[in-house]
């Protein structure tokens, strides 16, 4: 991506500072803390902290760190050794260069905030492993080298903490399958910008992604097929534990999602009896069209048992919290009972079922959480009821949608101009209610290769880490795109072939 001067230049003459209302708030933050020499230009941070507290000087770093840390950072410190690591900088004894890490207890930091101190030395503190974990995560993205084997740090004061505890992607792998490596490397570089869900839909039309005991054509059939042009597979469970223990590792939850009873025809092709006897399409399906398969709701004989199995070893494989059970794009007269009667069984297994938003129309628990992608879907009877979203608005939120108006291979029937980065960082969180997080979303229909997964969802992701970690008053589109080019060494040290405008 061209580094954007005139947009840099421009960021200085609106003033880029903090302004008068800004410093206030944070000396309020910050109590009696040394107030702050408060230069123009925001730090080079995405997603942006809520509170800086800016003090004139650099603290220089050269060959080597002393690391000082609890036991019980038992993910951050391995995350700071990885960081450290991949730009050679060296761990020494003997280094006057100190990186202090404490767990503290201050409630101002909640479960996932962190305090970062850039002076003589850097301390880092949080109530958390895992707000330790995204003070790190902050701190790698200002250690940038400014010349040969030093790096220049601003001596500074960060507080911070997230605005929504949801910040998540979805990676659509039943159309075309994502590899195990794959998904790794995407989840360490959604932690680096303190992304912390990662749904995974698993099951759709093209293919069934997930090994479910007992019925092993699910992949010998469906994890055989995916949609033309892309690719097939399907994830062991031996598999999704060891991607579970990676993501926990880097405070990424796993979220897994078998959509029903629609977009089963997968399902269907390996088991013909979850279809009702007058269908005839039994076979595997290659092509794009939505909205043609269902399991058969009149037959609950044999319908419930299967969602029961399916369910029982989802919840086996994924401690989340959280359980996806689709419900999207059907029309049948059992379809709101169905949904009930399979959040029940989510409650009952112990978890707590999320469903599209389609979904509102049964008789849920106001626990159940509704996923929001029809940006013209009327919520409001649903969270009168108590229900809380996730927000993944498709003019918005679709990453399989084109980064600028007409790319290849990409869709539009949600937005005819794509959804470029300027559009994804537009939504406002703030403008809706109830909301418990962002989430972003690339359907595969169209992304066949690792690499097109990277240019459909980097830079843009980006924008979600933003709109989910940093209050709205921090939140300016030019001064985000200037930050953008900052952390542009960072995708490319993740080796991430985003797009380049």
């Amino acid at each position: 991506m061209k580094i954007l001067y005139l947009l840099f230049i421009v960021s200085f003459i609106v003033g880029c500072g903090t302004s008068d209302s800004h410093r206030a708030a944070l000396d309020t933050e910050l109590g009696t803390h040394e107030k702050a020499i408060v230069q123009d230009k925001q730090l080079p941070l995405i997603p942006y902290p809520q509170s800086i507290t800016r003090h004139s000087g650099t603290l220089q770093l050269s060959q080597s760190v002393v690391l000082i840390a609890p036991q019980k950072a038992s993910t951050a410190m391995p995350a700071l050794i990885r960081v450290l690591d991949e730009i050679n900088l060296k761990q020494d004894a003997s280094s006057a260069s100190k990186i202090h890490i404490q767990l503290v207890d201050e409630p101002i930091l909640g479960a996932e905030g962190y305090r970062l101190i850039i002076n003589n030395d850097i301390k880092l503190s949080a109530n958390s492993d895992a707000g330790l974990f995204y003070g790190v995560q902050t701190l790698s993205q200002l250690l940038i080298k400014q010349q040969d084997s030093l790096f220049i740090l601003p001596k500074v004061e960060i507080t911070d903490t997230p605005t929504f505890a949801w910040r998540g992607n979805m990676l659509d792998v039943a159309r075309s399958f994502l590899p195990v490596e794959y998904l790794k490397q995407h989840i360490e570089r959604m932690a680096r910008f303190k992304l912390n869900r990662l749904h995974l839909h698993l099951t759709d039309d093209q293919g069934w992604r997930v090994e479910i005991a007992g019925y092993p054509k699910l992949t010998e059939i469906g994890g055989a097929s995916a949609v033309e042009g892309g690719r097939s597979g399907f994830y062991t469970q031996d598999q999704i534990r060891q991607l579970v223990k990676f993501a926990q590792d880097r405070h990424v939850t796993l979220v897994p999602e078998v959509d029903l009873p629609g977009h089963t025809q997968a399902a269907i092709a390996a088991y013909n009896r979850l279809a009702c006897d007058d269908v005839t399409n039994l076979a595997p399906y290659n092509g794009l069209e939505v909205g043609f398969s269902k399991l058969c709701l009149t037959k609950p004989e044999t319908t419930y048992p299967f969602v029961k199995d399916v369910l029982t070893q989802l919840v086996a494989l994924f401690p989340s919290k959280y359980i996806h059970i689709g419900g999207d794009e059907i029309k049948d007269p059992l379809y709101a009972e169905f949904i009930g009667r399979a959040t029940r069984m989510v409650e009952e297994l112990g978890r707590t079922a999320i469903a599209w938003e389609e979904g509102s129309v049964a008789d849920n628990n106001p626990d159940v959480l509704l996923q929001l992608w029809n940006d013209k879907y009327d919520i409001q009877p649903a969270l009168a009821r108590g229900h809380q979203i996730i927000l993944s608005p498709c003019s918005y939120t679709y990453f399989d949608h084109g980064n600028y108006t007409g790319q290849a291979n990409t869709y539009d029937w949600c937005r005819k101009e794509g959804v470029p980065l300027e559009r994804a960082y537009q939504l406002n969180p703030q403008n809706f209610k109830q909301v418990i997080g962002v989430e972003s979303a690339m359907w595969s229909e169209l992304v066949h290769t690792n690499e097109a997964a990277d240019n459909r969802l980097w830079p843009r992701l980006l924008a979600t880490a933003e709109l989910a970690w940093t209050e709205e008053r921090h939140r300016d589109y030019p001064r985000f795109l200037s930050r953008v080019d900052s952390v542009i060494p960072i995708l490319d040290r993740l080796n991430i072939k985003y797009y380049q405008d």
